[in-house]
């Protein structure tokens, strides 16, 4: 097996927590989970195909590009209160997103709360989920 660190491929980039963040209406999420800040997908494929029985197929290109933040909070982090109060406001437009998760930067204009974290107790604190839903999220690559 080849080394991936090497002349050819170059060394690949450090990954550093501190240059993650997730920002929702000009306020930037503290008081992560353990051990995942947020992740990110698409709400869609990039393109659809379809075939008939003999096999001639049409591929479809698809523009839409909302996606779905996934935001892990520990349920003792102030940070909870601010995303419930935006939750609560339900505004009309929605609310803008910025973030980066260290090798992507994310923007979108138009973010809505999905849903407010479940609840629940244990013998340490524990993570709530958000889940935030972005419509025309554009993003690029910061390496």
């Amino acid at each position: 097996m080849a080394a991936h660190n090497n002349a050819q491929t170059g060394l690949m980039g450090t990954y550093d927590a501190n240059n993650v963040y997730f920002t929702i209406d000009g306020k930037t999420a503290y008081g992560y989970g353990a051990t995942t800040l947020f992740t990110f997908s698409y709400d869609n494929d990039l393109l659809s195909v379809q075939q008939d029985p003999q096999g001639t197929g049409t591929a479809s290109i698809n523009n839409k590009t909302g996606g779905t933040f996934t935001l892990t909070i520990n349920q003792m982090s102030p940070f909870n209160k601010i995303i419930d109060d935006l939750a609560d406001e339900r505004r009309v437009g929605g609310y803008a997103v910025d973030a980066c998760d260290g090798s992507r930067h994310y923007v979108g204009a138009h973010a809505y709360i999905q849903k407010k974290p479940d609840g629940g107790a244990a013998n340490e604190a524990g993570e709530r989920t958000i889940t935030v839903k972005v419509l025309n999220v554009v993003e690029n690559s910061v390496l």
